[in-house]
């Protein structure tokens, strides 16, 4: 399968059987002179457009490539996973894209975040997985003196009052999170 053809349907066939889009795409990768052909394969048969995959790779999609070496593709593969070209957006009904408003609005409110937690939240907003990006907004909290607190408590508060208050993760839950937010925005006067 190396470097040879390989068809949309037989790429969804391996994915639907459980093999990871990375692991895919690396073994699609070996062989071929541009391996972004080989995502390309990988992002069609998850329903994917070629412009949605360059836009997640900043339009610029020869470049983790030209960081590695032959021999490296499943290296590539996993690299494109772990910055989310992969990622297949969630579709939302009305609440749930309530709540993605407020989420988003709360990380423009928060005067900045280091590029790993970013594409860690970015990636959650696109699966759909609020209540997990809601609680790390929460444990981040805005910036001090870049951040627009009152806004991001604020847009937090409305996005978790619409959320299973019973979701959470290890260290906590969106009720809990919930009175935080409450008692962080009320240190800030209207």
């Amino acid at each position: 399968m190396a470097g040879g053809e390989v068809s949309v349907e037989e790429v969804r066939e391996r994915l639907e059987a459980g093999e990871s889009p990375g692991t895919v795409c690396g073994e699609l990768a070996v062989g071929r002179a541009r391996w972004w052909e080989a995502a390309l394969v990988v992002g069609r048969a998850l329903g994917l457009p070629e412009a949605e995959l360059a836009r997640r790779v900043s339009s610029d999609p020869d470049s983790a490539q030209a960081e590695l070496r032959p021999g490296e593709e499943e290296f590539y593969g996993d690299l494109l996973a772990a910055i989310g070209v992969f990622d297949v957006p969630k579709q939302l009904d009305e609440r749930e894209q309530v709540v993605m408003e407020h989420l988003r609005a709360a990380l423009g409110a928060m005067g900045g975040i280091g590029g790993g937690h970013y594409v860690g939240l970015a990636r959650r907003l696109v699966r759909g997985e609020s209540a997990s990006a809601f609680l790390t907004l929460v444990r981040f909290g805005p910036r001090a003196g870049r951040g627009r607190p009152q806004e991001f408590w604020a847009a937090l508060l409305a996005a978790g009052d619409l959320l299973d208050p019973a979701d959470g993760d290890e260290r906590g839950t969106v009720a809990e999170a919930l009175v935080s937010c409450r008692s962080r925005l009320s240190e800030f006067p209207r």
